[in-house]
């Protein structure tokens, strides 16, 4: 696969991310008083779709050498970089936790469903906030001219 393509497929990805993201944000604002089952459901169904797109994107960031380019580009930036991969594994091990949760939620159980929307948006907030750390190092690196010695 060419790196033209590579791109494109987490660009869609990133894409597929943002909308389950969006999706997700509205679903988990506030619990319903009735029909918790069906809320249950969906959400569920919903959180497993953005979970696996997003395991999906981070798998694509790290396998197609996209932070061993960026790293390429500027070693001084390896700690970084590397704290990034990191939040892949810490993310991943949320999404497992949450995705526990979903499983065993029953619709008498009001106090989880709170606790499992705010740990949605924790989630959704953290995603976020990597995404953006993530498109600022890369357009640090590719903008800025280091230079060299003459």
């Amino acid at each position: 696969m060419t790196k033209h393509n590579i791109a494109s497929w987490i660009r869609a990805e990133h894409d597929k991310v943002i909308d389950l993201s969006n999706v997700l944000r509205q679903m988990v604002a506030y619990a319903p008083r009735e029909n918790l089952a069906a809320w249950i459901n969906e959400t569920r169904g919903c959180f497993d779709h953005f979970r696996a797109h997003l395991i999906r994107h981070m798998a694509l960031e790290e396998e197609d050498g996209f932070f061993s380019r960026l790293t390429e580009q500027r070693p001084t930036l390896a700690p970084e970089i590397d704290r990034l991969r990191h939040e892949h594994v810490e993310m991943t091990r949320i999404m497992r936790g949450i995705h526990q949760t979903l499983e065993e939620l029953t619709p008498e159980d009001r106090l989880l469903v709170r606790d499992c929307c705010a740990r949605i948006n924790g989630l959704l907030s953290y995603v976020d906030h990597h995404e953006d750390l993530e498109d600022s190092l890369v357009t640090f690196i590719f903008t800025q001219d280091i230079g060299t010695k003459d």
